[in-house]
């Protein structure tokens, strides 16, 4: 109660989607100038700015977008092509000044205490985003297909490619979203979700923005929150995104699309094989993706057992309570039990079990 929070939106727009009364500042502007400097607690999910002092007393808590899989921060040093743009002794310099990084297993504590060879603890709290969708009902999902405009009934099915280092601009159309939707038939939903820093690019012009409009699929890259798309859906359709880690607490199936796996990780690379561990079926082409799909593989209990162990492997302090064990532990100074892990698997459910192509 003690706790005044201010939330720093990037303009006017976004301020006008914030729930009432919720206090916040502008960016940039003189208020939120003021606002950074007086905080004693000041919490991100990406670096700082050198703009935002770090005063004495004063705590950074990093909350992450996610587990990562592809190389970050220091491993960025010796692929020119991935770091591209990038300041990487420069971020290392402003990661620095964290205090927290919160982690969601021993394997992100691992990777970011590699990736940023730095002063801050790792915080073993879970990651605050995603106790929605561990916590999530039955209903979570229902209200944001209608508010999407999802037919009831419908299997949807989301696909949420990541971006390219070896294309310039980052887009590659691994798969195409018009024959996906056309090959899904009737009773199922694409929703199409691209990697934030694509949204403005040329794969909207190049038809995805066309084939909302058609009523083809639906253009999800603009919703504010990536969890209600996944709370959404009954199937994830990704290739190396990190939205795999957060999807697997839904205990709904995954499919791993490394149609250019050789070629992304000699670009990028990444830190584990996900083609050899992955959170369920892999393919390596159209036709394979397809076959997986028609024949209801997806779904299968080999499926049920690789996204159980990726789960355990990868989400292990992924118990709900996070937002809460941050507050506590890290603002309040309060003591609290170590995580317990992911509950029992449940899967929120998923509106059919039909098999997904109707044709290939």
């Amino acid at each position: 109660p003690h706790l005044r929070g201010v939330w720093v939106v990037r303009g006017e727009e976004e301020a006008a989607a914030l729930p009432p009364d919720t206090e916040h500042v502008l960016l940039g502007s003189a208020q939120y100038r003021r606002a950074v400097e007086r905080a004693a607690f000041l919490v991100n999910n990406v670096n700082w700015p050198w703009a935002v002092p770090k005063r004495p007393g004063s705590v950074h808590i990093h909350t992450h977008q996610g587990t990562p899989l592809k190389y970050m921060g220091a491993d960025l040093l010796g692929r020119p092509g991935a770091r591209h743009g990038l300041d990487v002794p420069q971020m290392l310099r402003r990661a620095d000044r964290w205090d927290h990084s919160l982690v969601a297993g021993r394997y992100a504590e691992r990777v970011w205490e590699r990736a940023y060879p730095c002063h801050f603890s790792s915080a073993r709290t879970g990651s605050p985003r995603n106790d929605v969708l561990v916590n999530a009902g039955p209903q979570d999902g229902h209200r944001v297909r209608e508010r999407l405009g999802v037919p009831d009934g419908h299997t949807v099915v989301l696909y949420a490619p990541t971006r390219r280092e070896y294309r310039r601009g980052g887009y590659v159309e691994r798969i195409d979203p018009a024959r996906l939707a056309a090959d899904l038939g009737e009773g199922h939903t694409l929703v199409v979700r691209l990697h934030p820093s694509l949204a403005a690019g040329p794969a909207r012009g190049l038809g995805l923005a066309e084939l909302h409009r058609r009523g083809v699929l639906i253009d999800a890259t603009d919703e504010p929150h990536v969890e209600d798309l996944m709370l959404a859906s009954d199937l994830l359709i990704t290739d190396y995104s990190a939205l795999m880690f957060d999807y697997v607490l839904l205990d709904r199936p995954v499919l791993i699309h490394a149609d250019d796996w050789a070629a992304y990780t000699a670009s990028r690379g990444t830190y584990f094989d996900v083609t050899a561990e992955a959170p369920g079926h892999v393919s390596r082409s159209y036709r394979e993706l397809a076959w997986l799909l028609a024949s209801g593989a997806w779904r299968d209990e080999e499926a049920a057992r690789l996204r159980s162990a990726f789960r355990d492997r990868f989400c292990e302090y992924e118990d709900g309570r996070a937002a809460e064990r941050v507050v506590r532990t890290l603002l309040l100074g309060e003591p609290m039990p170590e995580p317990v892990g992911v509950p029992a698997a449940r899967p929120v459910p998923a509106v059919s079990g039909r098999d997904l192509l109707t044709s290939s």
